[in-house]
């Protein structure tokens, strides 16, 4: 009952601290094209302050390039702010304008995308439309499913060429007042990853013994707890771990309050003897 009336409390935390970083996606998406990179594929609007007959919209080509009035093709991937000097002056040095006034504008956003992926509520690709931070995609997604892991996987192309792969804890993300963390920003071309929740068991004198989710990092207090806690037999400085190694065998451990509970984990209280 314990562990039930936790993960509802959870889901409802969560579902608050997504819906603040959604928030935050959508108020960006109005304005963040000045440090949006320009790819191929994205849609854009040229205009010219004073030389309306300039104004054109166009979209990037596979090799970075548009077609610009009276300049012809130009390299113009990377940011906005780059790109517009980059018209500007190309004006400027074919004196076809003096002081040229040039504003860029993308208006649909189309190259830089991320994949959500495993146990989220609306996995799929985002569009990248701004800066966007780990938490924030998620949100997009739905936030995670409720048999989904709080342990979130990013895979990311190095390089070099090679795929990085890093595990964050959501928690830790979203608490920054408790322990302040660099915001985890997106990439063109990341893949978000939500696995499985784990599982552990409780046996012996617990309140509620059985398999447990194990979606979050717990240790053995806490995972007791989600048991309801120690019966009043039991004896809490003699509880045992059982845990299986890479083998196949099982190896049993002494636990203490603190240790960290690993999925697939047998954790059996023993009764006491007084």
């Amino acid at each position: 009952m314990v562990f039930q009336y936790y993960r509802q409390f959870r889901s409802w935390a969560l579902g608050i601290a997504m819906l603040g970083a959604l928030t935050q996606v959508q108020a960006q998406t109005g304005g963040s094209s000045a440090s949006y990179r320009i790819g191929a594929g994205d849609e854009i609007r040229i205009s010219v302050y004073g030389q309306p007959e300039l104004t054109a919209e166009t979209q990037v080509s596979a090799d970075g390039m548009v077609m610009v009035p009276l300049l012809g093709n130009l390299p113009i991937a990377g940011s906005t702010s780059a790109a517009a000097a980059l018209v500007a002056g190309r004006y400027e040095q074919g004196n076809v304008l003096k002081n040229a006034q040039v504003n860029l504008l993308v208006t649909k956003y189309r190259s830089q995308v991320v994949a959500i992926l495993g146990k989220v509520n609306s996995p799929g690709k985002l569009v990248l439309e701004g800066p966007t931070s780990l938490t924030q995609a998620l949100a997009w997604a739905g936030g995670i499913a409720a048999n989904g892991s709080e342990r979130l996987v990013l895979m990311r192309t190095a390089p070099d060429g090679r795929q990085e792969r890093t595990e964050y804890d959501l928690q830790q993300l979203l608490n920054q007042e408790a322990e302040p963390l660099p915001t985890v920003w997106l990439r063109n071309g990341d893949t978000l990853y939500v696995p499985n929740a784990g599982r552990f068991y409780l046996n012996g004198e617990v309140h509620s013994p059985g398999m447990y989710s194990l979606d979050r990092p717990l240790n053995v207090r806490q995972a007791l707890s989600a048991g309801g806690g120690p019966t009043a037999r039991a004896s809490e400085s003699s509880v045992k771990v059982f845990r299986q190694q890479a083998g196949g065998s099982v190896q049993e451990l002494r636990a203490k309050p603190d240790d960290r509970v690993l999925d697939g984990d047998v954790l059996v209280v023993k009764e006491s003897l007084f």
